[in-house]
């Protein structure tokens, strides 16, 4: 936290997130500290009217219960003028003017970053692309960044975590906000893993609007967005218009069915021009020039050889993969264990601290072996949200996902 943090937050007391009169107003001065000072003073004339009182409310006492509270929940923040403050952020129209972190933001600006968004309720056919395109990712040595919500969201935090990559979230609530609804556990395994993201503040609750906002900051983070699967209403596609005027990479998943209305966002990007992805090279490749130092030549995927692109087979000139003296194990994905292998079944997990609805999805599970997705979704009642559940229950390593949107302990 730099001198001028304090100024920076009282600043986005007045005008909020995401609100881009304060770069207007700052266009008037030379740091943020100068324009504490004439305003303090009384000079309101770079002031608009409709503005004046929200400054008379915004006082030193609130900056500094808000830098206690975050002090006390092990929040960092980083002010616009902070050294770490991501460039990529930086660079973008209507920049945040604080980030709280659960997390840290190192190496944001040098490491090849893919913001991976798609629909809450996709089909099994997403699922699977998703988990496996995200996990070879993670194992090139690609960061993937989300949002936190149920669906294809939380596919590629998990499945980006479990290919031993790193993980930024983005909130649009503050950090100390219940959402999604008993995230607690997705949002401190990604915080274990890369961090938690907001430019609100942190009991700030989440809004239509915030959404949207959030979704600049998504964009900007990454070198490329991939859109996993949407439909013409997706909020994925608003990640997908900030990226476009951020100058970034479009990536689309192609549909599964051309016809499925769920598809529609997606098939309408692939007419506009976006990347086809038919597996992780088809982004590797577009990063491979730049980034190469940063890439995992350790990973499975590139021992694959295709007929064009850094992996080609008539390729003339290779490099030299970079390997490690001791080459280290990937994480074992039961996704990719071969079906005639049988599942390894696992001491019964102890029960006796799992909330009501947690304690009924495992005691399905345990009763039934290997269970799918509908069948819990029929035989368990009253869960609210079943997807971050799960997801809960296997970052915590109490059941296991396995293909075909399948469990088990």
């Amino acid at each position: 936290m730099t001198e001028s943090t304090k100024y920076w937050l009282w600043l986005t007391l007045v005008y909020g997130p995401a609100n881009s009169r304060k770069w207007n107003l700052m266009s008037h001065y030379d740091s943020v500290a100068e324009a504490d000072e004439h305003i303090s003073s009384g000079d309101f004339t770079n002031v608009l009217p409709q503005d004046k009182k929200a400054f008379e409310l915004a006082t030193m006492d609130k900056v500094n219960d808000i830098i206690s509270e975050c002090e006390k929940q092990r929040i960092t923040i980083y002010s616009y003028d902070d050294p770490e403050f991501p460039d990529r952020l930086r660079e973008i129209y209507n920049p945040p003017s604080v980030l709280f972190t659960l997390g840290r933001l190192d190496q944001i600006d040098e490491t090849v970053i893919i913001t991976a968004v798609g629909t809450r309720k996709p089909d099994d056919y997403s699922r699977a692309i998703s988990s496996r395109l995200i996990g070879e990712l993670a194992q090139a040595g690609v960061t993937i960044a989300s949002g936190c919500a149920s669906g294809l969201d939380s596919v590629s935090l998990v499945s980006a975590i479990k290919g031993g990559g790193r993980v930024y979230t983005v909130m649009p609530c503050g950090l100390l906000c219940d959402y999604p609804k008993n995230s607690a556990a997705m949002k401190k395994a990604v915080s274990a893993h890369g961090a938690v993201i907001s430019e609100y503040l942190p009991h700030s609750g989440s809004t239509a609007l915030n959404f949207r906002m959030r979704n600049r900051i998504l964009s900007a983070i990454g070198l490329g967005t991939l859109i996993l699967q949407a439909g013409s209403s997706s909020g994925s596609l608003s990640t997908a218009a900030f990226a476009l005027s951020q100058g970034k990479d479009i990536f689309c998943v192609p549909p599964h069915n051309l016809y499925d209305d769920s598809y529609a966002g997606v098939v309408s990007l692939l007419r506009d021009g976006a990347i086809p992805v038919f597996d992780s090279r088809d982004i590797l490749n577009e990063y491979y020039s730049v980034y190469a130092h940063r890439l995992n030549y350790s990973a499975d995927i590139f021992s694959q050889r295709s007929e064009s692109g850094i992996f080609s087979k008539n390729r003339n000139q290779e490099p030299e993969p970079i390997r490690s003296p001791r080459r280290q194990s990937r994480p074992v994905s039961h996704r990719d264990e071969p079906a005639e292998k049988p599942i390894e079944r696992r001491p019964a997990p102890d029960l006796s601290g799992l909330p009501d609805d947690r304690r009924k999805i495992v005691e399905y599970i345990l009763s039934n072996g290997i269970v799918l997705f509908d069948e819990i979704a029929e035989n368990v009642e009253e869960i609210s949200d079943l997807e971050t559940v799960l997801t809960e229950l296997e970052l915590d390593g109490i059941i296991r996902s396995l293909s075909g949107n399948r469990y088990t302990v």
